[in-house]
């Protein structure tokens, strides 16, 4: 999927501190090669979780198994940037670690809009095993809403209106996670 519905993004990018109701998870992801700095013909876009008989497949992983067999080079370096509606879980952080400590020409930063299952020891675990990788680990702010709604959302030329507590919010989960990360 290229972009997003003004509605689904302000749904489930909304950066409440416990949300409920929200089932699904989104990527919005930009790749940047470095080596040759040429843009990709794939270089960004959104994955959504995926459902194939009876098995889920987080959007991180379906972006993995998309950047594995599409892009992915040993002959190039990358900086890939994941805008998240939540935070990856225990298991998905888990792949992600093992990907990046056996492609180390592959640079991750992750922005968050929430933080999933945060008060579980393994969820937390997990992103701390992302960060001790060299992952970038954050939570998005304003200007990381605005920058998605402009690169990812059929926004129609229309202005991101950010909603109530959005700056509250982001701090509040921002020193959250940094609590989790130990820094």
């Amino acid at each position: 999927m290229k972009r997003l519905y003004p509605g689904i993004f302000s749904f489930h990018f909304r950066n409440l501190r416990y949300a409920s109701g929200r089932n699904s998870s989104y990527l919005c992801f930009q790749v940047r090669r470095t080596r040759h700095p040429a843009p990709a013909p794939f270089d960004r876009g959104v994955f959504r979780n995926q459902f194939c008989e009876d098995e889920s497949y987080h959007a991180e992983l379906c972006f993995l198994s998309w950047f594995h067999a599409k892009m992915l080079s040993p002959d190039e370096h990358y900086r890939i940037t994941w805008f998240l509606s939540w935070s990856p879980c225990a298991a998905c952080a888990d792949v992600v670690a093992r990907f990046l400590r056996t492609h180390q020409n592959v640079k991750l930063s992750i922005f968050a809009a929430r933080l999933y299952y945060f008060w579980l020891p393994a969820f937390r675990w997990g992103l701390q095993k992302l960060h001790h990788v060299g992952a970038q680990v954050a939570i998005m702010s304003y200007q990381d809403f605005n920058n998605c709604w402009k690169k990812f959302v059929y926004n129609r030329r229309m202005r991101f209106k950010c909603w109530k507590k959005v700056h509250k919010n982001s701090k509040f989960l921002s020193d959250l996670l940094q609590e989790i990360l130990g820094c």
